[in-house]
């Protein structure tokens, strides 16, 4: 039986672009109106083989709940900005935004985007400890 591997390409944007992508992020967090159900999806998939590295055990072992990771993405910086991963499975929009978020000083690896025409809406991929080293060309 072949494994198969999913590949994410990978770019980097422009800081300008960082810089759009977050203020957008914070205006739609921001909003008097702004329904955690509805408006935000946190995808709480476990990985089978490496379980430290997954939303859920990120979660569990900081005592988060959605709404602090809704904080955490309120305070995301250019400075933290690592990546732009192009998202084969859903192309409205292609892009996804990856941060490194220093929480009680373990390096946490978060990838969003935000989409939607008329109602925007946030998808976070992933909020979890990081596997590997992250850089950081803003920082």
């Amino acid at each position: 039986m072949r494994e198969v591997i999913d590949i994410f390409l990978s770019t980097q944007s422009k800081k300008r672009e960082v810089i759009a992508f977050l203020e957008e992020l914070k205006e739609l967090l921001g909003k008097k109106d702004f329904n955690i159900d509805s408006d935000l999806t946190l995808i709480k998939k476990k990985k089978p083989n490496d379980e430290e590295h997954s939303t859920p055990y990120t979660l569990l072992d900081l005592d988060y709940d959605t709404w602090d990771v809704v904080e955490r993405l309120k305070e995301l910086t250019v400075s933290e900005y690592s990546e732009t991963k192009i998202d084969k499975d859903d192309l409205d929009p292609p892009l996804l935004f990856v941060f490194g978020k220093d929480i009680n000083r373990k390096l946490v690896y978060v990838k969003l985007k935000i989409n939607g025409d008329q109602k925007r809406r946030i998808l976070c991929v992933s909020f979890h400890y990081a596997r590997e080293p992250m850089k950081f060309p803003y920082a």
